[in-house]
């Protein structure tokens, strides 16, 4: 099986390496650029395609890597050229969008997938390690959807089955535990650095503590990894850090909403206690 990708940006490197790493077959890249396109071949030991034609024509699976913005024209384009044949696999690896990105290629008799890694690719060689203890998400018609489910059990990776209408609640669970902790992060920096300590130095001593919750979480579950003053009921605590917030309005906006989802767990992990005063607490911050 010769796979190939359009798009050779971080996603698509990290996925074709780590493919042929576990003994597949990659033909090679095409990119908006062909520098690109030839250090994406470089890495995958594949070949760098300078005209798209030869691409479809010489795999069996053509993964799209582009941006999510740039996919539905890089599957029409390649319809309009009639450049795909009946029964060619399209996947590709937004996680944000369903398979019907490609449905151009399925009114030409091509069987289309989305199929998404749920991990973060800022490194290339981070994401490649990272791979394979990665659970994947896969979408889309059924016909060859085992060709995907083949794949992954080759790898050695878990998957969810999906349908079109849950992508985007997949996709947003994924942003909120993703890219909303790091905005968490940055703010508990900028609070840091309100008190004369360095963002460097202030995510130094806290990593600490983040992996030490994110341990809890894994084999706890969050209802009973939560600790802190919200858990215990302490409401003196919190009128404290409101009281060191009111100087900065933002910050004190995001901590009170924070706070009252918070509390929301705090009452699922211990029934018998009243939030109800730290709730109005939360509530009367302005």
């Amino acid at each position: 099986m010769k796979i190939g990708f359009i798009g050779a940006g971080k996603v698509g490197i990290a996925f074709g390496l780590y493919l042929k790493n576990q003994g597949f077959e990659i033909y090679g890249y095409f990119s908006r650029t062909f520098v690109s396109a030839k250090k994406a071949a470089k890495i995958t030991g594949s070949k760098a395609i300078l005209n798209v034609k030869e691409l479809p024509e010489n795999i069996d699976l053509l993964f799209i890597t582009t941006s999510d913005d740039a996919i539905n024209k890089v599957c029409n384009d390649l319809v309009e050229e009639n450049l795909l044949s009946e029964g060619k696999i399209l996947i590709h690896m937004s996680g944000a969008s369903s398979s019907k990105l490609l449905k151009k290629a399925k009114e030409v008799g091509c069987f289309i997938y989305s199929m998404h890694p749920l991990q973060a690719f800022a490194d290339i060689e981070k994401a490649v390690s990272d791979l394979k203890d990665t659970y994947f998400s896969i979408e889309g018609d059924e016909e060859k959807l085992h060709v995907l489910e083949d794949i992954l059990k080759t790898l050695g990776n878990p998957y969810f089955k999906l349908t079109d209408d849950q992508k985007s609640m997949y996709h947003l669970t994924a942003c909120v535990v993703s890219n909303y902790l790091v905005t968490l992060m940055d703010y508990g920096g900028s609070l840091l650095s309100t008190i004369g300590i360095n963002e460097k130095e202030g995510y130094k001593a806290l990593l600490p503590l983040i992996e030490g919750t994110i341990h809890n979480i894994h084999h706890l579950g969050t209802k009973n990894a939560l600790t802190g003053p919200i858990a215990r009921g302490d409401v003196g605590t919190i009128k404290k850090h409101i009281e060191a917030l009111k100087e900065h309005e933002a910050a004190l906006a995001f901590y009170k909403v924070m706070g009252l989802k918070t509390i929301e767990l705090a009452e699922k992990k211990n029934k018998n206690k009243n939030f109800e005063i730290l709730k109005n607490t939360l509530k009367e911050v302005e």
